[in-house]
């Protein structure tokens, strides 16, 4: 389908105030970046990436650095399984046991336990899928970096595959997850003996919001009852989302606490010291913070909703065609004042 074709076809799930996406990333990488003493957290992303990386052979280090500079391949990720779109860098089921375990090592140090564990699930979800020639599994999730991990430079480590893209771009202590590509199919696995849904914790926190509002509140909030495709997926750099739904200050303290606990659903995917950062922002910013719901109401899952504050846009997006919508989910999370952490790096 040409561009125009694509356009057309994705008009009927854009939401009102929306403006279609740029064409890609194309800001450019400054050679002047000024970077910061590290901290204890970012000196140990350092030390753990620099671990797997001495270990990769020669061939392995061309295939999973690429310049600091390259904007495609900063772009290089999607919802998509590999057979559909091809990733840069190295399968994870290239990886030697040793490295696999390295590579683990460098995201436990990145995420918090709940963003390995919703790693752990979308690579265990993504292995019931079998192969049908689209190459699902958690083999095919890749690992990449743009440059070299390192404490007196800006580097970039990138890992996802189907329905995972983490985007992490550090700059000494400073350190982006924007944007963060998460979701599943299916949503609902046997992990660890026990059934667990991917997402309950976030669609529970929206759900416990909406049901805390007033009847009149509900009625602001809730933009449509079906729900729409994500927004600000995979090649939407610079797109450009006017806020709808109910405002953060027209809330009750309670209700305010109720938000939170969606956003926190979210960034509590990144390790500790990022995420003490990015929630002191967003609480400065939650009286001009929006929440919007597209969908039913009622069953987990089932709906779309979107956060959007002046430093974040959070959608959740199920997927309508084929199968259970609640199985089956695209989400996103942005920082559109700092998306790849252009506002550190970007030329002006």
């Amino acid at each position: 389908m040409n561009r125009i074709g694509l356009i057309l076809a994705l008009l009927p799930f854009l939401s009102p105030g929306t403006s279609l996406a740029r064409d890609g990333l194309r800001t450019a990488v400054r050679d002047d970046v000024t970077v910061q003493n590290g901290d204890a957290r970012s000196l140990a992303i350092v030390k753990t990436a620099e671990a797997l990386v001495a270990s990769f052979s020669d061939e392995q280090r061309a295939r999973a650095i690429a310049a600091f500079t390259d904007n495609g391949k900063r772009q290089n990720w999607s919802n998509l399984p590999v057979g559909m779109y091809q990733r840069h860098g190295i399968a994870r089921g290239a990886l030697s046991d040793d490295q696999r375990a390295a590579l683990d090592r460098l995201l436990g140090v990145v995420l918090s336990e709940a963003g390995m564990r919703n790693v752990a699930y979308q690579l265990a979800a993504d292995d019931t899928l079998g192969d049908g020639g689209m190459q699902y599994g958690g083999d095919n999730y890749y690992v990449a970096f743009l440059g070299e991990p390192s404490n007196s430079e800006p580097w970039m480590l990138q890992f996802g595959g189907h329905h995972l893209a983490l985007n992490v771009t550090a700059v000494g202590p400073n350190i982006s997850f924007s944007p963060m590509l998460t979701g599943g199919q299916p949503l609902t696995i046997t992990y660890d003996g026990e059934e667990t849904f991917i997402t309950r914790q976030e669609t529970a926190a929206a759900q416990a919001f909406l049901d805390g509002l007033t009847d009149r509140q509900r009625k602001t909030a809730i933009r449509g009852d079906r729900p729409i495709n994500l927004l600000l997926g995979p090649g939407n750099y610079g797109t450009v989302l006017a806020p709808e739904g109910i405002r953060g200050r027209d809330l009750s303290v309670e209700q305010k606490s109720l938000l939170v606990d969606v956003i926190r659903s979210r960034i509590g995917f990144m390790n500790g010291d990022s995420y003490a950062s990015r929630l002191e922002t967003l609480l400065s910013e939650l009286d001009n913070t929006y929440f919007a719901w597209w969908g039913p109401v009622g069953t987990l899952g089932a709906a779309y909703f979107r956060i959007t504050a002046p430093s974040l846009v959070m959608e959740y997006a199920p997927q309508l065609r084929g199968g259970d919508p609640t199985d089956h989910a695209h989400n996103i999370y942005r920082d559109p004042t700092n998306d790849y952490g252009m506002a550190w790096i970007g030329q002006p």
